[in-house]
């Protein structure tokens, strides 16, 4: 008997898809900038990878960009209230 495999791009995309709703959902909840920025570059990069579809970068583009906007927005809020305590870099 043969394996039947599903497409991995729709199982992807629903899954980040998924992630970003959890991640976005609490609001009582501050994002943390660093995490936010990291995560927008992580979908910048996959966004840019040869291997997607056009549709599948264009997700991953659209959810980059978003991320970076709370990226920013949660930057100056922090700048707004002072220092975190969280300095140092985000380890890879």
């Amino acid at each position: 008997m043969e394996w039947q495999t599903e497409p991995l791009e729709p199982l992807l995309a629903g899954t980040l898809a998924l992630l970003h709703l959890h991640a976005t959902s609490d609001l009582d909840r501050p994002v943390c900038p660093r995490a936010a920025f990291k995560l927008a570059h992580h979908l910048h990069r996959l966004a840019n990878h040869p291997a997607w579809s056009d549709a599948m970068a264009t997700v991953l583009a659209r959810l980059s960009g978003a991320w970076r906007e709370r990226a920013h927005q949660a930057a100056i809020a922090g700048d707004a209230d002072g220092p975190s305590g969280r300095d140092g870099p985000l380890y890879h």
